[in-house]
């Protein structure tokens, strides 16, 4: 759990990098938390909506720790605009994102695995 306040914390550091466990852990949490509210705006039929509001406010945390797994992987926050190729650009960047980390990096200090950097 300390991956996914670590991103809270870190919401707008850009610089630096981030372990693949780190983003993959703060991934899935996000993703679960996520699922819990549609799951509550389904059965209570809530007419705001509130997984969306948590959408919106972890939009920048996952961005900037998007950023810096890219990073980890010596690639720079350009590879972000692989995104606007249609069809396969998210899959291109999940692959990126999956990738092991790169020892040698002009981006910072290599991130221990239990600890985004």
């Amino acid at each position: 759990m300390n991956w996914y306040f670590d991103a809270w914390k870190r919401y707008a550091q850009f610089s630096g990098r981030a372990s693949l466990e780190a983003f993959w852990m703060f991934f899935l949490v996000n993703c679960l938390i996520s699922l819990v509210f549609v799951l509550l705006e389904i059965f209570f039929q809530a007419t705001w909506k509130i997984e969306a509001l948590y959408s919106l406010l972890a939009f920048l945390p996952m961005l900037s720790l998007t950023v810096r797994r890219l990073h980890d992987t010596n690639r720079s926050a350009w590879w972000l605009l692989v995104l606007l190729v249609p069809a396969i650009g998210m899959l291109v960047l999940l692959v990126l994102l999956a990738l092991p980390s790169e020892p040698d990096s002009h981006f910072g200090r290599y991130p221990q695995s239990t600890s985004m950097l």
